[in-house]
């Protein structure tokens, strides 16, 4: 089975949602046509993953877009998103390194995926709440509706093994301090969740409540596996990817 192919049955179910406007990019497109070698001196290759890259002109070529296309957004972003941006690159590239040889490991898919991110990066910024959002463990969507309220799903995931996942999804109402998440009842009790847009890009915090209400020390957060977090700046994407640019 083909990267293309196998694309949807391999994004983590928390993700799946999210992943989809990324998931269609993706199927739709074909592989790249250049054949050239990596960004990278294959004569100074000493990864396994690299010497995998350097063998495949299709890893080759997709590792190649990577490069520019992580260049062409760091160019054109301002200090706070490039930082987010080069937090998510160094995530991607340790995923990679670690994950190679993994029996469910498809390197493939996995550089498909960056090539996707790093494209629909809107560099400009975005200055409101609803839309799609990305960082280098999981993603944002969030959609706004006329009464004012936002409808809120945010999935993240570990991106070596999947050992963790976090899934959460609900509403959220403007308050003195960002948006305030309200949960589906059992998914968050305890908790608060608070999304704020700053800088052009969209920050999360989670926090446990204080008092009888909060829980109990050392209580794991419930929407997340054990040591899973949702905590974190999100870039700003395009729910579609213009691949000719």
């Amino acid at each position: 089975m083909t990267a293309r192919a196998s694309l949807l049955s391999a994004i983590p179910p928390a993700l799946t949602l999210l992943a989809l406007p990324l998931a269609a990019a993706l199927l739709a497109t074909p592989l790249p046509a250049r054949a050239g070698p990596p960004s990278f001196d294959c004569l100074m290759a000493k990864l396994p993953v690299e010497k995998a890259i350097c063998r495949s002109p299709i890893l080759s070529a997709f590792d190649v877009e990577i490069a520019e296309a992580y260049g062409r957004a760091m160019s054109a972003l301002s200090d706070g998103l490039r930082d987010t941006l080069r937090k998510a690159q160094r995530t991607f590239l340790a995923a990679r390194d670690a994950a190679f040889g993994l029996p469910e490991e498809d390197l493939e898919l996995r550089l498909a995926d960056q090539v996707a991110f790093l494209k629909a990066i809107e560099t400009r910024g975005r200055f409101t709440l609803e839309g799609a959002w990305r960082n280098g463990i999981g993603g944002i969507d969030v959609k706004m509706r006329p009464d004012g309220v936002a409808e809120v799903s945010i999935g993240t995931t570990e991106q070596t093994r999947a050992i963790w996942l976090c899934e959460i999804q609900g509403e959220a109402r403007q308050g003195p301090d960002g948006w305030v998440l309200r949960p589906d009842p059992g998914l968050a009790d305890g908790w608060i969740v608070t999304l704020t847009p700053r800088g052009g890009q969209l920050g999360v915090t989670t926090r446990p409540m204080a008092g009888p209400d909060g829980p109990a020390p050392g209580e794991p957060i419930p929407f997340c596996g054990l040591g899973g977090t949702i905590d974190g700046d999100y870039l700003p994407v395009r729910p579609q990817i213009d691949w000719g640019r």
